[in-house]
């Protein structure tokens, strides 16, 4: 009985502990605001009703991604692959006056209603009028002394020459005399990571895709990057090296690179998710996929330590029963990172959630849905992964619950799946640099309750009077071998599903079973090939852990600083879902967070700011998936804007809650 008590006394402990021990982050962040900037949300709320009226649009629609000050430091600008435009240095890339000066306003009109092509910066055709976009022209021309001046003189594009192969011949000597092989590469299939005016990446452009130029792919506008060049970018301006007809000459070979779209007839999947060299394949599908969501700190408003801290764990995440948690370091750092992992290892716990000896929780981190992956492209990731800068941020243990409690709450849920109803992920850091481990109190508690376990046996079977010794009869014996079975069946239960000897695709094909095929033979070769990818990109994308494996959504998440919202039902049902949306409606909800009502998504909710790196090809293929999927009739209820009753933590039900607020 003394036995008992202590383990049970150590066992409450083990569970206080896992509430106390990760209740404060070891350190807090808050960027410059020069540099990421807060913003209320929605954007404008806080803005007084004498606002006129650029301004107000502006925040409305610009500010989350260019910043409230228009420097190109929006909340959301970490995540985005360029960074959007800094609006103070009135340099624009796709415009039609000379390099030197800034971009006429037919430029800037034609940009923000026609939107920026497979990028994030989206059209509002739709959604302002032809009076409003003027309104914010205006608006942004106010935020830099480069347009103070007279109006900037328009380029007079000279009339093109023909595409003859003299023509394409001598575009491919200028095309190496020029320098461009060096980003655009031998074939013109770019790829290659750059740097911009301000140090962030811009990667070459892959010339044989035209459907993914910026600023459209007419000839007359490539003869225009060529001559203005699209500063602040490396790309330079040839206006002084070239001259009018050899920009032609260039223009006539660019074009003579271009391939068949997959989604035309004859045309294959060529895009960054296919190509060869796997480590760039591998950063292509990091940054696109949602690891950074978990793997990279927050500050108290969402906007992730990107800069510096990139993938460096930190993040303290609730999954009960399981326990407390912080994200794991993924950079190549030897000492807190994945530096002395095999690539095999990561790739052992990305498709099959093994991580050196134990099972990761796929409700915290999905391998059931990357178990998906091909080897390839778990070998992309893996390889990425080892070659990213070492940031040092040793992550502690997890924090289990006691085994009273867990098995309790346990045996209260559907066995053996045994889900969580919500999950919690903390802002700022949680790992740590110096000191002890705040693991150890608990790991200790752990060890104590052994000792005291074995100490109880030695005692009950050797130290008690002579005639209480146990055991003496068969009876005892019995009884003994009935405990230890119970002792092992509750073990079980204890770690269950996270147990090394339930095979991994067991437990995957479980999770993804219920995700539709594309009907290949009803869609045709090209369009059949396209939804396979998509289907595979739901899947390994995470879309499905969101918004289910049918696409019906209607999960809770709430938090302060967003309020609270549902994700949304985006099976092709017309009256509930996306069927009745355009392409390029949907397109824009992924890459740019903007639905077709023009409703602005939180990055937080919607995950548009890392979405905005899949590639056209890929977006593409997701929409042709999406498609394919069957109609479900479900109407998820509207956001709420942030309230007093909306979580202080980040939460995210994993069961239908159709209650606002953190309930």
């Amino acid at each position: 009985m003394v036995t008992l008590g202590v383990l049970a006394l150590l066992d409450l402990g083990r569970s206080i502990y896992a509430r106390v021990g990760y209740a404060h982050p070891v350190s807090r962040w808050q960027p410059d605001p020069k540099v990421y900037a807060d913003l209320t949300w929605p954007p404008a709320a806080d803005l007084p009703g004498s606002t006129p009226a650029g301004a107000l649009i502006y925040a409305q629609r610009c500010a989350v991604c260019h910043g409230p000050d228009g420097r190109g430091n929006g909340p959301a600008a970490p995540s985005l692959i360029p960074r959007p435009r800094d609006f103070t240095l009135g340099q624009y890339k796709y415009k039609s006056t000379p390099a030197d000066r800034p971009p006429s306003d037919a430029d800037l009109i034609t940009t923000v209603r026609d939107g920026l092509a497979a990028s994030a910066m989206p059209y509002f055709r739709d959604l302002l009028s032809e009076s409003e976009i003027r309104e914010v022209v205006a608006y942004l021309k106010s935020l830099s002394p480069a347009f103070a001046g007279p109006p900037p003189p328009v380029l007079a594009v000279p009339s093109p020459l023909p595409p003859t192969p003299e023509s394409r011949a001598r575009g491919a000597r200028l095309f190496t005399a020029q320098g461009c092989l060096a980003c655009h590469g031998q074939g013109g299939r770019g790829g290659v990571a750059l740097k911009d005016a301000k140090g962030y990446p811009v990667i070459a452009r892959d010339l044989t895709a035209p459907w993914t130029f910026r600023g459209g792919s007419d000839p007359r506008l490539l003869w225009l990057r060529l001559t203005t060049g699209l500063a602040p970018g490396p790309m330079p301006s040839f206006a002084g090296t070239t001259t009018a007809a050899e920009r032609w000459d260039l223009v006539n070979y660019v074009r003579s690179l271009g391939r068949t779209p997959p989604w035309e007839p004859g045309g294959k999947l060529d895009g960054p998710g296919q190509q060869a060299d796997l480590t760039r394949r591998g950063e292509y599908l990091v940054h696109a996929e949602m690891c950074g969501l978990c793997h990279t700190m927050i500050d108290r408003s969402g906007i992730y330590r990107a800069d510096d801290y990139y993938l460096a764990g930190g993040m303290r995440v609730g999954a009960y029963p399981y326990g407390m948690l912080v994200s794991r370091n993924l950079t190549s750092d030897p000492e807190t990172g994945l530096g002395r992992w095999s690539e095999a290892e990561i790739v052992d716990a990305l498709r099959n959630g093994r991580a050196r000896g134990g099972v990761l929780i796929p409700y915290d981190m999905p391998w059931v849905l990357l178990h998906s992956l091909t080897e390839d492209d778990a070998t992309a990731i893996a390889r990425y992964l080892k070659s990213l800068p070492p940031v040092r941020n040793l992550i502690p243990d997890r924090l289990g619950y006691g085994v009273i409690e867990t098995l309790i709450a346990k045996l209260t849920r559907p066995l053996p799946a045994v889900p969580t109803t919500f999950l919690t992920y903390a802002d700022q850091d949680y790992g740590q640099n110096h000191g002890p481990l705040r693991s150890r109190p608990q790991t200790l508690l752990r060890i104590t309750q052994w000792g005291v376990l074995l100490l109880g046996i030695v005692a009950v079977c050797f130290a008690a009077p002579a005639g209480r010794r146990a055991p003496r009869r068969l009876l005892s014996w019995l009884g003994l071998v009935g405990l230890g079975f119970l002792f092992v069946v509750g073990a079980m239960l204890y770690d269950l599903p996270l147990l090394t000897v339930i095979p991994a695709e067991q437990i995957a094909a479980g999770a993804t079973a219920g995700i539709p095929e594309p009907d290949q033979a009803r869609l045709g070769p090209e369009r059949g090939a396209l939804a396979a990818r998509g289907r595979y990109l739901y899947t390994v994308s995470s879309c499905a852990l969101c918004h289910g494996n049918d696409g019906s959504g209607g999960l809770k998440v709430s938090w302060k600083p967003m309020g609270t919202l549902w994700t949304r039902n985006i099976s092709s049902d017309s009256a509930t879902g996306v069927g009745a949306w355009s392409d390029a409606q949907i397109a824009r909800a992924i890459r740019s967070g903007v639905s077709r009502d023009g409703y602005q998504m939180h990055w937080q909710g919607m995950i548009w700011d890392h979405a905005s790196n899949w590639d056209e090809e890929d977006v593409r293929a997701l929409i042709a998936y999406l498609r394919s999927l069957p109609p479900v009739s479900y109407r998820v209820a509207a956001d709420r804007p942030p309230a007093p009753d909306d979580c202080e933590v980040y939460t995210f039900w994993t069961s239908a809650s159709h209650t606002p607020g953190c309930r």
